[in-house]
């Protein structure tokens, strides 16, 4: 089987037989909210002009999805591997922006005709912003657990339906498979890894 992983910032990453999809994510953070409305403090019948337009910059955070082999070397596009091969796939969220990014939710479904998820491998490590591949592999790593709601965590995979096994993992307070709330402080980057083998 040839993997096609593509690394690709500020926007989705797709492998092979793989959906990558933010559901919600809310930048900046809500008291950093500029509002246009003005008010008569007075309260003298004074006509209330609009407010001088205001501009709001956002940057992007950066979303990369990678396959790595067990010893966390990146698999390049193309790559070559047999059936009943374990590989880890990275998810990372850099948010290297001067403001938390605030309840982001990811949903990630896997290929089961492709790809089976390892029951209890959710990881997920917190880095400095702009890490390079091997200090994000290198971060100490913390294990999730598999459970939806678990209190201890915020990532989870279900069985979606169709053929048994798990396949939809979720990310953050997404509807229908809610975790804990995920943010992302400024100038971090967060990432979650998981193994499967491959069919």
């Amino acid at each position: 089987m040839r993997v096609m992983v593509n690394k690709i910032k500020r926007g989705l990453t797709l492998l092979t037989g793989a959906a990558f999809l933010i559901t919600a994510l809310v930048y900046p953070h809500a008291g950093q909210a500029a509002s246009t409305i003005a008010v008569d403090a007075g309260g003298g019948g004074s006509t209330l002009m609009s407010s001088n337009p205001v501009t709001i910059t956002s940057n992007p955070l950066s979303l990369v999805k990678q396959a790595r082999n067990l010893g966390g070397t990146v698999l390049p596009n193309g790559s070559s591997i047999a059936s009943g091969q374990q590989i880890y796939f990275v998810l990372y969220i850099d948010n290297n922006t001067i403001t938390s990014a605030e309840n982001i939710q990811l949903t990630d479904l896997l290929d089961e005709s492709q790809w089976t998820y390892v029951p209890n491998s959710l990881e997920t490590a917190v880095v400095s912003s702009g890490s390079n591949d091997a200090a994000i592999w290198a971060g100490t790593w913390a294990v999730q657990t598999d459970a939806v709601g678990g209190p201890d965590d915020f990532a989870s995979i279900t069985d979606s339906g169709g053929p048994a096994g798990l396949d939809r993992l979720t990310i953050g307070a997404v509807s229908g498979q809610v975790n804990q709330n995920l943010d992302i402080p400024s100038n971090q980057l967060r990432v979650i890894r998981f193994r499967v083998t491959v069919n």
